[in-house]
C-alpha cells in the first residue's frame, strides 16, 4: 500500500536518502502510471517528475489525505510557505472554490477520478512553464489518479478494491498490460490464462449478490447501476465460471452480455470495454441479440481503430443525419424502421404511422443524400453497417461518460 507523505513535513530522513540513490523507475511521461501500477506510490511520482523538469514538484490530493513533495522539504529545498500555497490552491479547486493561480506555481494539473477533481500536481519552478512542463504534470495527474485508486484497492473492503481496478483499466489509457496482470492477482484473480468481460444492468427490482458473484470472476457495481466485471479463463472450472456468472445474472431477469475471450493481457482494457459497449447497445435495442456477431466485430474496430469506425459512419449515415438536422426532417428514423423491417415499405409505413408514398419518397431521399440505395443489397448493407457503427460511437460515448461519472 503506498504511505502517504505530508507535504509540510516532508519524508522522513531514511525516506530521502533511499529515493535519492535509487533511479528513477519511470523514464518518460507515459511510463508513470506503468511505474504506479507496478508498485510506485506518489512520492517516486513527484521524483520522476521534477528530476526530468530539474524543478519542486508537489502532489496534493487533501480529500484523500495524500501528498508528495520531491526534493523534500527534509532536504531543506522547498519554502514551507509555497508548500502551503499549493495545500491551498488543491483544496480550493478540489472545493470548487474560484482560486487564481498563484505566481509561485507556474503550471498545475488537476488530478481527477472521472469528473470529480481531487487534487493537484503543481511545478514550483523559476522558470515559464514549457510544452514538457505541462506533458510531464499532465502524466503525473494521471499516476497520481491510479495510485489513489491503487490505494483504495489495497484497502480491506475487497469490493471496494474491484470497484477500483476495474474503474482503473476503463478510465485510464496508456496502464502496462503486465502491471494490470500483477494487480488482478493481488487481488486474487489469475487472469494470465485469458479472460472474458461481463457486463450487467442492475435495477432495483432484481438482487445480485455481488459477494457470490465475485467468487466467479473481478465483479463489482461500477456507477449508474451498472455490474461490470473480468472473469478468468485458461480451464474448464474457471470457463464453466464464466458460463455460471451470465447464468446467474439472466436469472436474475438482468440485462447481461459477456466480450469475446482474449487470450493476452493486452485484451483486458479491450474485453472490458465491448462489454460496457455491449451492455450499452443491449439496454433498449431489442435488435442487438439478431445480429450480436456484427455489432461485436465492429465494437472490435472501435477499440483497435476507433478512425476507422468512424469513417465508416460518416461514408453512410452522416450525411442523412446532417440532411434532417438541417431540413427537420426523419430520413435517418425512416431508414433505421425500413432495414429493422426487414425492407417491407408497407410494415415501416404502419409501424410509422405513414402512408406509402411518404416512406418511399423519403428512402429515395436517402438515396440521394447518401449515395447509397435502401433497396439494392450493396447498398443497404453499406446503411445497415453505418447504422450499427453509429449506434455504437453513441453507445461509447454513454460508456465513457458512465465510466467518469462513477
Amino acid at each position: 500500500m503506498a504511505r502517504a507523505h505530508s507535504l509540510e513535513t516532508g519524508v522522513n530522513e531514511g525516506d530521502v536518502r533511499g529515493a535519492a540513490t535509487a533511479a528513477p523507475r519511470s523514464a518518460t511521461p507515459l511510463k508513470l502510471i506503468e511505474a504506479v501500477v507496478a508498485g510506485d506510490d506518489l512520492q517516486s511520482v513527484a521524483r520522476a517528475a521534477a528530476t526530468a523538469l530539474s524543478c519542486t514538484v508537489a502532489i496534493a490530493l487533501p480529500t484523500m489525505g495524500l501528498s508528495a513533495l520531491w526534493p523534500s522539504s527534509a532536504a531543506g529545498a522547498t519554502a514551507p510557505e509555497s508548500v502551503a500555497i499549493v495545500h491551498e490552491y488543491a483544496a480550493a479547486l478540489v472545493s470548487n472554490h474560484d482560486l487564481a493561480l498563484p505566481p509561485e506555481l507556474r503550471v498545475v494539473a488537476p488530478v481527477r477520478l472521472g469528473r470529480e477533481v481531487v487534487g493537484v500536481v503543481a511545478a514550483l519552478a523559476k522558470e515559464p512553464a514549457t510544452d514538457e512542463t505541462r506533458t510531464w504534470l499532465d502524466a503525473a495527474a494521471a499516476a497520481a489518479a491510479v495510485a489513489a485508486l491503487m490505494r483504495e484497492s489495497s484497502g480491506s473492503d475487497s469490493e471496494q478494491a474491484r470497484r477500483a481496478f476495474l474503474q482503473m483499466v476503463e478510465l485510464q489509457n496508456g496502464t502496462d498490460p503486465d502491471a494490470l496482470l500483477t494487480q488482478a492477482r493481488r487481488l486474487g484473480y489469475d487472469l494470465s490464462g485469458g479472460l472474458l468481460a461481463i457486463g450487467a444492468a442492475l435495477d432495483d427490482s432484481h438482487h445480485v449478490d455481488v459477494d457470490a458473484a465475485a467468487a466467479l470472476g473481478l465483479v463489482a457495481e461500477v456507477g449508474e447501476r451498472r455490474l461490470l466485471g473480468l472473469v478468468p479463463l485458461g480451464d474448464e472450472a474457471s470457463e464453466s465460471g464464466a458460463s455460471a456468472l451470465l447464468a446467474q445474472l439472466h436469472a436474475a431477469g438482468l440485462p447481461a452480455i459477456a466480450s469475446a475471450p482474449r487470450r493476452g493481457p493486452e485484451g483486458i482494457k479491450e474485453a472490458l470495454q465491448e462489454a460496457a459497449v455491449l451492455l450499452e447497445l443491449l439496454i433498449g435495442n431489442p435488435d442487438l441479440t439478431a445480429h450480436e456477431d456484427t455489432y461485436r466485430l465492429l465494437v472490435g474496430v472501435l477499440a483497435r481503430s476507433p478512425d476507422e469506425l468512424a469513417q465508416l459512419r460518416n461514408h453512410t449515415i452522416a450525411p442523412i443525419e446532417s440532411y434532417d438536422a438541417a431540413h427537420d426532417t426523419e430520413l435517418l428514423a425512416t431508414l433505421e424502421t425500413f432495414l429493422n423491417l426487414h425492407g417491407s415499405t408497407t410494415d415501416t409505413a404502419e409501424a410509422m404511422k405513414l402512408h406509402r408514398h411518404t416512406v418511399g419518397y423519403r428512402l429515395a431521399r436517402v438515396q440521394e443524400v447518401s449515395g447509397l440505395s435502401p433497396y439494392e443489397s450493396e447498398g443497404r448493407e453499406r446503411l445497415s453497417l453505418g447504422l450499427k457503427a453509429h449506434r455504437i460511437m453513441i453507445a461509447d460515448v454513454r460508456r465513457a461518460q458512465r465510466a467518469r461519472q462513477a
